[in-house]
């Protein structure tokens, strides 16, 4: 399973308008197992430089890419960015100086290797379970029909204290009052940014081993996020 590939967003509209100071006017369901390729809740800066809401697809498509590389991504969708190489990488460069955004979230996954056996699933929440900012790039492609398509991937980093037993990369969170500045920073900024692509402080998240079926797209309910007792971390 990819680093940061899948999450939750269980938290209602009225909430998630509230953390990010933005108007959301459509009524989504909760989500337990937000997965790669679908669309997802977003904010970011418009062409007003307004904060907005929206929803884009999950596996970011350069607007430059074409033929073999389009195929590819078909296959292997670029979810992630690792944030030490952000700006080496062409395929993330140009989004991360001028398009970044935050993904709603209330929880995510990441997974364990196992000695013997599949790898064991970990859900990873605030302590006080409350909606966070995941650090997102986007960019507008060309879907095959022709149109436009918006497309994000979520920023990741060496693991911190609370999850480096567990897996090597956690995503990056943008704390809210560095909203803005991840927001509305332009080109000449963005060493002001460094600071903010970091792994999260010790005590910040709980975690607590899932069952296996969130491995399957198909499954999207709160049984998803219910603890395996005898893993307790």
């Amino acid at each position: 399973m990819a680093m940061c590939g899948r999450y939750t967003l269980k938290s209602p509209p009225a909430e998630v308008g509230a953390e990010f100071d933005v108007d959301v006017r459509n009524d989504f369901p909760p989500r337990f197992n937000v997965c790669p390729t679908q669309p997802v809740s977003v904010v970011y800066q418009n062409e007003r430089n307004s904060r907005q809401y929206g929803l884009m697809r999950w596996g970011v498509i350069p607007s430059w890419a074409k033929g073999e590389f389009l195929d590819n991504l078909a296959r292997k969708p670029l979810i992630n960015a690792r944030s030490e190489t952000v700006l080496e990488k062409a395929s993330f460069r140009s989004a991360f100086k001028r398009r970044r955004c935050l993904v709603p979230a209330d929880g995510f996954y990441e997974w364990k290797k196992q000695k013997d056996g599949p790898k064991q699933p970990y859900i990873f929440q605030r302590n006080e379970g409350a909606v966070f900012g995941l650090a997102g790039i986007w960019e507008t492609a060309q879907d095959p029909d022709g149109g436009e398509i918006d497309t994000l991937a979520i920023l990741t980093v060496a693991s911190g204290p609370d999850l480096k037993s567990i897996h090597g990369r956690e995503p990056v969170v943008i704390d809210r009052e560095h909203y803005a500045l991840w927001l509305e920073a332009d080109e000449r900024d963005l060493k002001e940014l460094n600071p903010l692509l970091r792994a999260a402080d010790k005590g910040t998240w709980s975690g607590f081993a899932v069952s296996t079926a969130v491995n399957s797209p198909r499954n999207d309910g709160p049984e998803l996020i219910e603890p395996l007792e005898a893993k307790l971390l």
